[in-house]
C-alpha cells in the first residue's frame, strides 16, 4: 500500500510539473526540458523517502518560486549561454536565497492564480436577467366587529397561492414554455406540465414591498424579454385568479340566499294561509289589536309571526339584491401596478462582487502560502549553514 502511495504521489507531481515547464519558452524546454524533468523526478524521490508528504510539500514550495521567477525571466530575455546546463538547473532547485524574496514570489503567484481564475469563472458563467412586476393585494374578507382585519398569514398565503398550479399552469399554457423549454433546454424534447413548473419556480422570486401591500413578482432568465413576460403573465394569472374566485364565491353566495328567499316565501304563504283560515273561524270582526278576546289570541299569534316573517323577508331581499349588485361591480383585490421591462444588464453573475471576493481569496491564500515558502527557505537555509559549519 505505501509502495502504491509512493508511486501515485509521484506520478501526480512529476506530471504537474511536466505542465508546469510549458512557462518556458519553446527552446528552453526542448534543452533542458528533460534533464529538468529527471532531476525534478530524483528529488521528488529523495523528498518522499525523506518525510513522505512533508517532504514532497518543502520540494514544492522550493521549486514553485524559482520556477516563476526563472521562466518570466527566460520569456523576457535570452539565458547567458556561458551558463552551463547543470548550474541553470541547479539554479532552479537551490534553496531561496531570501525568505522574503520566496513569501513575495508565493504570494504573488497564488493571489493572481486565484483572481484569474475567479475571472475566468465570472466570465464563463451564463448572463441572467430579471424582470420584476408589482402587484396591489386585497384580502377581500370584510373586517367582523370585534375582530382585527389584519391577517398575518395572508402575504405567505398569496405567495403559495402564485407559486400553485392554478396560477402557473395558465401561464405555462399561455407561453407554451412545455414547448419553448423542450426546444432550448433539452433538445426539442416537449415537457411536462410538472417539470416546466419545477424550472418556473426556481427561476421565480416573491417578496413584499416593505411597509405596503405591494408584492414584487421577479423573474430570472437568461432572456430578458423572456423575463419580462413570465413575470407579467403571472401577475395576470393570479389577477384572473381571485376574480375568477371572487365571482365563484359570490355566485355560491347569491344562490344560497335565492334558496332562503324561496323557502321564506313558501312559509309566508303558508302562514298568510293560517291567518286567513283562523280569521274566518274564529269570524274576526276588526283587525285592532285591542278589541281582541282570549279566544281570538291564536289568530293574533300566527299574525304577529306572519308580520315578523315578512320583515325578515325584506331583510333578505336587501341582502340578496346588495350582493347581486356587488358581483356586477368591477373588482380591486389584485391591481398591477407596475408591469415589468426588460432588464437592460444582467444581474447574475455579478462580476464586481466575484473578482472581489476572488482577489480577497487569493491575498489570503496567498499570504498562507507565502508563509509557508518563506518558513521553509528559512529551516533549508539554517540546515544548510549547519552542514557548512559542520564539514
Amino acid at each position: 500500500m505505501s509502495k502504491k502511495t509512493n508511486n501515485r504521489a509521484l506520478a501526480v507531481s512529476q506530471k504537474v510539473y511536466g505542465w508546469l515547464l510549458r512557462a518556458y519558452p519553446p527552446a528552453h524546454r526542448e534543452e533542458y526540458g528533460p534533464a529538468m524533468a529527471q532531476l525534478f523526478r530524483d528529488q521528488g524521490r529523495d523528498a518522499w523517502s525523506e518525510s513522505r508528504g512533508w517532504g514532497m510539500t518543502k520540494l514544492w514550495l522550493r521549486v514553485l518560486p524559482d520556477l516563476v521567477n526563472t521562466s518570466i525571466t527566460e520569456r523576457l530575455s535570452a539565458l547567458n549561454p556561458r551558463k552551463s546546463m547543470s548550474d541553470k538547473m541547479t539554479a532552479l532547485f537551490r534553496p531561496l536565497t531570501s525568505p522574503l524574496t520566496g513569501f513575495f514570489t508565493v504570494f504573488t503567484v497564488v493571489f493572481l492564480m486565484v483572481l484569474l481564475v475567479s475571472i475566468v469563472i465570472t466570465f464563463i458563467l451564463p448572463e441572467s436577467y430579471a424582470s420584476t412586476a408589482r402587484i396591489k393585494v386585497e384580502s377581500g374578507t370584510p373586517p367582523v366587529a370585534g375582530q382585527p382585519s389584519y391577517d398575518p398569514y395572508f402575504i405567505q398565503t398569496t405567495f403559495e397561492v402564485i407559486q400553485s398550479q392554478m396560477v402557473l399552469n395558465p401561464v405555462i399554457d399561455k407561453l407554451k414554455l412545455n414547448v419553448q423549454w423542450g426546444k432550448k433546454y433539452f433538445a426539442g424534447q416537449t415537457l411536462k406540465s410538472s417539470e416546466t413548473m419545477e424550472i418556473l419556480k426556481q427561476r421565480l422570486q416573491l417578496a413584499p414591498v416593505k411597509n405596503t401591500s405591494l408584492i414584487a413578482i421577479t423573474v430570472y432568465s437568461d432572456d430578458r424579454n423572456e423575463a419580462a413576460q413570465i413575470a407579467n403573465a403571472i401577475a395576470e394569472a393570479y389577477r384572473d385568479y381571485r376574480i375568477k374566485s371572487h365571482d365563484e364565491l359570490a355566485a355560491k353566495g347569491i344562490d344560497v340566499l335565492q334558496q332562503q328567499y324561496k323557502l321564506q316565501e313558501e312559509q309566508i304563504q303558508q302562514v298568510q294561509s293560517d291567518v286567513d283560515s283562523l280569521h274566518q273561524q274564529l269570524k274576526i270582526a276588526s283587525d285592532a289589536a285591542a278589541s281582541q278576546s282570549p279566544q281570538e289570541q291564536p289568530y293574533w299569534d300566527q299574525r304577529h309571526q306572519w308580520e315578523r316573517l315578512l320583515r325578515v323577508h325584506e331583510l333578505l331581499y336587501s341582502k340578496l339584491e346588495a350582493e347581486k349588485l356587488d358581483a356586477l361591480l368591477p373588482q380591486r383585490l389584485v391591481q398591477i401596478t407596475d408591469t415589468a421591462e426588460p432588464g437592460r444588464a444582467p444581474v447574475k453573475p455579478n462580476k464586481t462582487l466575484n473578482i472581489f471576493i476572488g482577489a480577497v481569496a487569493g491575498g489570503f491564500l496567498g499570504l498562507v502560502a507565502g508563509a509557508a515558502s518563506a518558513f521553509v527557505s528559512f529551516k533549508s537555509g539554517n540546515h544548510g549553514r549547519k552542514d557548512v559549519a559542520s564539514a
